[in-house]
Parts: structure tokens; C-alpha cells; sequence
């Protein structure tokens, strides 16, 4: 999210709450639900023959479906020649498909995101400093320890991108120069899209006045034609777009738009497919919100942020020159020196006194139950994958451990009173041959 507006798409997964309120807070974005989620979902919603039969079909329908009636008149048919349409849960993710199927999303830009791993991720990540035992400021101290990790990573992505120079292998000027706009990260993946178009070919085969359709596929030797991408060109805008939806999703050209752009000759990528954020000067400018005019009665925090705004502004304005900095240089020191003499002694008493009024102490809140705290209850899936991935270590039995098998106790009980009953025959042997031996000294004195 930008300060130029709310966020084209936002990502979660199925929960009402959250649902609700997107809708009252950003009622014109699209609200996604998580693909991983549901696809993990249909071994559990399915009975485990059709699952195993259809599961394959219905995820390649989902995933690669490239426009809204393709995939309905797919679905449409898996439903109706097998059983699943007996299923209530697939209806009703059925009407809920524009939420989740790619097909009905590819055209929003979303960096190439279909689940909230991004937000998984993270999680794991703090996870790795944080505990719900830490105080307050145990957790502030490793939270900040979890920022400076985080922050040299991304010094060390900033000095490769700076540094190191990729590998071509294409030759093609294009890749010579896109090598030095866009960061590491994304020239490796349009590298390979640029290497995967030389084994291309694209063809006319429709043109109007305004727009003109190409059709894009692979040729191998061994498998004379691949699926075909249609490509249309749109004469008055200058613009081409792919059935694949690589650009609109992702923000960099797929391998079919680079293959138009061999055929056309077009030696250099232009700039309106390269996207900002995608290239190695998208921090070098430092974006700010609007700040308002300074009111009386202002906190020093606000003074202070208002005014590093505007000092870091005149810096990097006078840094490029050097006539620039030592002009800004001297205006400083003058500034400094007027600064000084603005305030008198009792105003800054004041303004010392005024911060010492008010002490506060900063007390760890008090704990809460958050939502999803609670044992989470685990689904007939997670408990089939538990149970058979224990294994009884004496009889090799699958679903349970030595501990928990039923063999194992029975024999154990069975050794055990078959022990204590010879502990008790050899008992009273004793005890009779104790008093035998007893009676024959009596009888021999």
C-alpha cells in the first residue's frame, strides 16, 4: 500500500471477520482468498478415491485456465461426468470463484502473490526472536535485534545489485541493458523468460484497423506444438498484452511478449514495461507523506520529523554539486548560531520543567486471549498423517509407538503374572523345604 491510495488486491485467507472488514474499509479493492489454503483444503472436503482420481485435474483447471470461461466450461465438465458435483463444498467455492481462481485475478498487478505467504513468512521470521513469555522491553530489544537482522539482509541484496554483474547468455542488447535497470532478483527471472522466447515463434493471424492478434507457441522436436499464448497488439496505444497475464500479474514481460518484440526487431525494452519498483533506483528516492504546516503546541516529535523532512530535502538538492554544499555549508553554520540566540534560557527551562511534569511508568499490558490462541483442532487429514507416520519400533505395526501398543502391554502382562507365579511356586517350595529340613534336626536331637 502507497500513499498515492488504498491497494489494488489484498490477500487472506476465509475468515468472516476479516471479510467484514475489508469490505467497510476498502470497499472498492479486491479481497482474494488464500489459493494455498483452499488447495490444501480438498483432501479433507473430498472422499479420499475421488480425490485421488480428480485432485490432479481440478488443479490443473484451476492453475491454468487462462480466462474466465475456459475454466467454467472445464469445471463444468469435471462436475457433471463424475461424482464431485454431489459436493456441497465444492458449489460453494464454485460460487465464490472470483475470489480465488487465478483466471479472475491475473489482470491485477500483485507481484506475482496468489497466497498470504508473505505474511506466513514473516511470522516465521519473528518467531524465530520472539516468545509470548518476554516483558515488554524484552520485546522491544529483540524486536529491534529481528529489524537489524532484516536490514543487513537487505544491505547485502543492495550491495550484490550495486556489485555483481550476471552472467548473459543470450547476447541480445536487451538483456545487456535490462541487466543494469532491474535488480538481481528480477533480471534472473526476465532472463529466463528472454532465453525460454528464442525457442518461440509467433504468427499473424487476425488484424483490424485498431489492433492486431498474434499467436505465440513452442516448437520442440519431439513435441511439435505446446500450448498456444494469444498476443494483441493495440495500434492506437502502442501496447501489447498476453492471454498469459505474466505482465499484469507479475510486473515483468513473459517470454511470449519478448518473442513479438524479436519478430518487431525491438533491440531494447521500452519503458513502459518496466515497472519502478522492479529496478535498482526504486529506493533511491525517499518517499515521504504530505506533512502539514507546524501548529503551536506541536510535540517535539512532531517538530523533529517536520524538520528532518525538509533538512533531508535541501540535502540531497545540494549534495549533487559542490558548489551546493559548501553554500549549504555555510548557511548552516550561520542558521546554528541564529538558532541559538532565538531561545532564551527561560524558555528552554520551561520546555525541561514542562517534560519532567509528567513522568509515566510503562507497565507490561496485561496478557489477553487473542483469536486463535486456543488448541486448534486438528482436521481428519492432519490426524490420518499423524497417526501413520508413527511406527511401533518392536512389532513394526503402522498408526502407534512401543508406548501405545496394544501388543506390547498384552505381552508385558502376560510375562509378568507368569513371573510373579513363579516368584510364588519357588516361594513355597522354599518355605516347604525350610520346614522339612526343620523337622529332621528336631527328630535327630
Amino acid at each position: 500500500m502507497s500513499n498515492r491510495g488504498p491497494p489494488g488486491i489484498i490477500i487472506t485467507d476465509q475468515d468472516a471477520a476479516i471479510a467484514r472488514a475489508i469490505s467497510e474499509v476498502f470497499p472498492g479493492v479486491l479481497h482474494r482468498f488464500c489459493l494455498w489454503h483452499i488447495l490444501n483444503k480438498f483432501s479433507d472436503k473430498l472422499n479420499a478415491t475421488l480425490y485421488k482420481e480428480q485432485y490432479h485435474i481440478l488443479l490443473n483447471i484451476i492453475k491454468e485456465s487462462e480466462s474466465a470461461e475456459e475454466f467454467e466450461n472445464q469445471w463444468s465438465h469435471v462436475m457433471n461426468s463424475t461424482e464431485l458435483k454431489h459436493n456441497e463444498w465444492l458449489s460453494n467455492m464454485y460460487t465464490i470463484r472470483h475470489r480465488w481462481v487465478p483466471a479472475y485475478v491475473r489482470h491485477i498487478f500483485a507481484v506475482g502473490m496468489s497466497s498470504s505467504q508473505r505474511v506466513e513468512s514473516s511470522h516465521s521470521f519473528f518467531k524465530r526472536y520472539l516468545d509470548h513469555k518476554n516483558s515488554l522491553i524484552d520485546f522491544i530489544t529483540r524486536f529491534n535485534r529481528a529489524l537489524v537482522h532484516q536490514r543487513h539482509e537487505e544491505l547485502v541484496a543492495n550491495h550484490n545489485d550495486c556489485n555483481e554483474v550476471p552472467v548473459m547468455v543470450t547476447g541480445f542488447p536487451m538483456e545487456l541493458k535490462m541487466s543494469s535497470i532491474y535488480t538481481k532478483k528480477i533480471f534472473l527471472l526476465f532472463q529466463k523468460e528472454l532465453q525460454e522466447s528464442m525457442t518461440y515463434i509467433c504468427t499473424l493471424i487476425s488484424e483490424t484497423n485498431e489492433s492486431k492478434v498474434y499467436m505465440v507457441k513452442q516448437f520442440e522436436p519431439e513435441r511439435p506444438f505446446n500450448r498456444q499464448r494469444r498476443l494483441t497488439y493495440h495500434i492506437s496505444s502502442d501496447l501489447i498484452s498476453c492471454s498469459c497475464k505474466l505482465f499484469e500479474f507479475e510486473g515483468y514481460p513473459c517470454r511470449h511478449m519478448l518473442c513479438w518484440m524479436k519478430v518487431m526487431q525491438v533491440m531494447m525494452l521500452p519503458d513502459k514495461y518496466i515497472i519502478e519498483r522492479w529496478t535498482k533506483k526504486a529506493k533511491t528516492v525517499v518517499v515521504f507523506e504530505q506533512l502539514p504546516n507546524l501548529a503551536e503546541g506541536e510535540s517535539f516529535f512532531s517538530r523533529r520529523i517536520a524538520l528532518a523532512h525538509i533538512a533531508m530535502e535541501l540535502v540531497d538538492e545540494c549534495s549533487l554539486t559542490e558548489v551546493r554544499s559548501n553554500f549549504l555549508m555555510g548557511e548552516l553554520k550561520n542558521l546554528m548560531v541564529k538558532a541559538k540566540d532565538i531561545d532564551d534560557d527561560n524558555n528552554i527551562g520551561k520546555q525541561h520543567s514542562k517534560s519532567r511534569e509528567f513522568t509515566n511508568v510503562v507497565r507490561d499490558p496485561n496478557p489477553v486471549r487473542t483469536k486463535g490462541c486456543g488448541k486448534r483442532i486438528k482436521s481428519s487429514k492432519e490426524k490420518a498423517m499423524s497417526q501413520s507416520s508413527r511406527t511401533c519400533s518392536i512389532y513394526g505395526q503402522k498408526g502407534h509407538d512401543k508406548r501405545t501398543c496394544l501388543d506390547l502391554q498384552t505381552t508385558y502382562e502376560y510375562f509378568k503374572s507368569a513371573f510373579n507365579s513363579q516368584q510364588k511356586r519357588i516361594s513355597v517350595q522354599f518355605t516347604e523345604q525350610a520346614a522339612t529340613s526343620q523337622k529332621k534336626r528336631d527328630l535327630t536331637d
